[in-house]
């Protein structure tokens, strides 16, 4: 063996010792579970047969597999009727969904607008219960409704049954929610 080929064995043995990593890198390394299909400026039609389907764009979607679970960053959302018409649209900054149940958390400046009963919500946090069709707002996260265009009710413990827009508070801070 020539000098130049032992110089060159021993200079990649030290640089594959300084770059291992330690047992706690290696686990630590192995249990982050990479998405199965990642995409950028996205359209997801979210369709379970039993309504119209909800149309989603995403900045970026994550769909994982193993844990049926997808994350989405800088959403919006519609859901039309069946003469094309928008019944139902929102936002959020992100969302993360149970692909099994549909069930989601939305967070960050979401909002989600009910056109023909002009029910507006506003929230930082909000819950969807997929096959319940309700929101609710997660913990003490305040909330502001806005109905009838110009009526506005702000409060904690929201729960919303999308189906019938039936709205209540466990505490309205501001506001007046009539029966």
């Amino acid at each position: 063996m020539s000098r130049k080929y032992r110089l060159g064995m021993i200079l990649a043995s030290f640089f594959f010792v300084a770059c291992s990593l330690s047992p706690e890198q290696a686990a630590m390394v192995r249990s982050v579970e990479l998405p199965d299909l990642a995409l950028t400026n996205a359209t997801y039609v979210l369709n379970r047969g039993e309504d119209h389907p909800i149309s989603i764009l995403a900045g970026h979607i994550a769909l994982y597999d193993k844990s049926h679970k997808a994350e989405a960053a800088s959403i919006t959302f519609t859901q039309n009727d069946a003469q094309g018409n928008v019944v139902l649209r929102g936002s959020a900054s992100a969302a993360n969904v149970d692909l099994q149940s549909y069930d989601a958390q939305l967070h960050g400046s979401v909002t989600i607008e009910k056109i023909k009963e002009q029910l507006f919500i506003e929230a930082d946090r909000l819950q969807w219960l997929h096959e319940e069709e309700i929101l609710i707002s997660e913990d003490q996260t305040e909330v502001v409704i806005t109905y009838e265009g110009n009526k506005k009710v702000r409060g904690t413990g929201l729960k919303v049954e999308l189906a019938t827009s039936q709205v209540s508070f466990d505490e309205v801070i501001e506001g007046v929610v009539l029966p």
